[in-house]
């Protein structure tokens, strides 16, 4: 086993105007399991790349350190799956793993399919990695790092794709296989893992370790610094905010008739008949693999499906009949950036509804709304992950839509930032816009729509809402 032992850690990306870090320290004890926790753009992902040497051998970022004592021998699971994989296939990308290991030929299935397994990954190995949902590509990550049998862990939001029944297996698999291992953690999702890790280390939005020590002391002596950052423990709901029960309008805004959606040429989808009313609030829900994404994407006529779909009485036949009026908000953000800048984003929303002064003062307005304008001038690839989904769904309100379409947008996001982003959905609900959001957080379910859907065995069906 390997320790991590860091000490005056100083780093600064290039267009930022200041360090991130500045003479940080860290240290963990070989076999230690350690949950890194902070508000979103604290650096914790940032702090885990250096850590797992991925700064600055493969990120080039500049930093410098005066002791840089980091384990060799590591796997790393990434906050974004999709940046992880470097072959087309499943058995491609699993196989490549047992090659650098030396593993047989002749072995190499078996292993595969047993991590599969394990990470209840129900693929056939020659599928194409493209084909899988966001939560299968978390599995077939996390899948990988199991097959490298490394010394120590390194798992940024390995789960944050997943439902619920998936993150508990898979936290259960991880916990199976780390006795002998060090592990460093980054996740939100902290109810899974709160009482198995040693030590939690709490970061600041000034990237600085603040404390750190036993989970429960830390919930127990400090909750009120926890609520201070924003930090997801696992008394957060009880903080969290309560509305009236949405009151939707008669007007129908979307309308889908005998709707068939395939993968791979077998039907994954039917939905017979759905109303969708304005200043409706719906969650979205199901198993990984559903087909939950792939509705939302056939609504905006990014994928074909057989069957009909309307919106306000007139059937949509290209996504151009619905844009500006129907708009989505994508579960991996990054898709969605079109342009240099954190401003630029958003101000092209504006720019084409008001001239430039009012354009540049409502762009101001929204930044400030997310908690984006410090990193305005940034570049969106560069900015953590919950700043990214922050910005994703600010171009989508800068947009002032009909109809929202989420997917996951609270994913990678601090309680803060998730309680103000919930709060700012239901002043839209309550104002006439119809929400349509896919989520795996059961408090989100049990709170906030006013109606849920779920996805089962390959049908769309009504689901009790918390407020019936």
């Amino acid at each position: 086993m390997s320790r991590v032992n860091i000490e005056k850690l100083n780093l600064k990306f290039p267009e930022a105007p200041a360090k991130l870090f500045n003479d940080l320290n860290i240290y963990i004890e070989a076999g230690e399991k350690v949950l890194l926790l902070g508000p979103s753009g604290s650096g914790k992902s940032t702090l885990l790349n250096v850590m797992g040497g991925l700064i600055p051998n493969v990120i080039h970022t500049p930093m410098k350190a005066e002791i840089l004592d980091i384990p060799d021998d590591n796997a790393y699971v990434f906050q974004d799956p999709d940046s992880q994989f470097t072959m087309p296939t499943v058995a491609e990308e699993l196989a490549f793993i047992l090659e650098n290991r030396s593993i047989p030929k002749e072995n190499m299935e078996p292993m595969m399919l047993d991590a599969l397994k394990q990470t209840r990954l129900d693929v056939p190995l020659d599928l194409n990695i493209n084909n899988l949902s966001g939560g299968m590509k978390q599995k077939l990550s996390i899948a990988s790092a199991l097959l490298q049998n490394p010394d120590t862990l390194f798992l940024d939001e390995p789960t944050s794709m997943l439902d619920d029944e998936s993150a508990a297996s898979l936290w259960n698999v991880i916990e199976q296989i780390w006795e002998k291992r060090t592990v460093v953690i980054v996740e939100h999702r902290v109810d899974y893992i709160w009482d198995k890790v040693d030590r939690v280390i709490l970061m600041n939005g000034e990237a600085q370790i603040i404390h750190e020590g036993i989970p429960n002391d830390v919930l127990r002596h400090h909750k009120d610094l926890l609520n201070e950052y924003g930090v997801w423990h696992p008394e957060s709901w009880q903080k969290a905010p309560v509305y009236a029960p949405l009151s939707p309008q008669d007007e129908v805004l979307l309308k889908l008739k005998d709707l068939h959606l395939e993968r791979r040429g077998m039907e994954i989808l039917h939905v017979d008949h759905l109303s969708v009313g304005k200043g409706e609030w719906i969650t979205l829900e199901g198993k990984n693999g559903t087909g939950k994404s792939s509705l939302l994407l056939a609504i905006m006529k990014l994928i074909p499906a057989d069957g009909s779909i309307y919106y306000r009485g007139k059937i949509i036949k290209k996504t151009k009949h619905i844009a500006g009026n129907v708009y989505p908000v994508f579960q991996n953000p990054e898709l969605q950036f079109i342009t240099h800048k954190v401003f630029d984003e958003i101000f092209i929303n504006m720019e084409s509804r008001f001239d430039y002064n009012e354009a540049v003062r409502q762009t101001e307005v929204i930044l400030n709304q997310f908690g984006l304008n410090n990193i305005a001038h940034l570049h969106p690839l560069e900015i953590s992950t919950g700043q990214k989904r922050r910005l994703s769904v600010a171009t989508a309100l800068g947009g002032v839509p009909d109809v929202l379409l989420l997917d996951e947008p609270t994913f990678g996001l601090d309680q803060k930032s998730a309680f103000r982003m919930l709060g700012m959905f239901h002043e839209m609900a309550v104002a006439g816009t119809t929400i349509i959001m896919i989520t795996h957080d059961e408090n989100i379910k049990e709170r906030y729509p006013s109606r849920r859907l779920i996805i089962e065995n390959g049908t769309l069906h009504e689901k009790r809402t918390g407020h019936a």
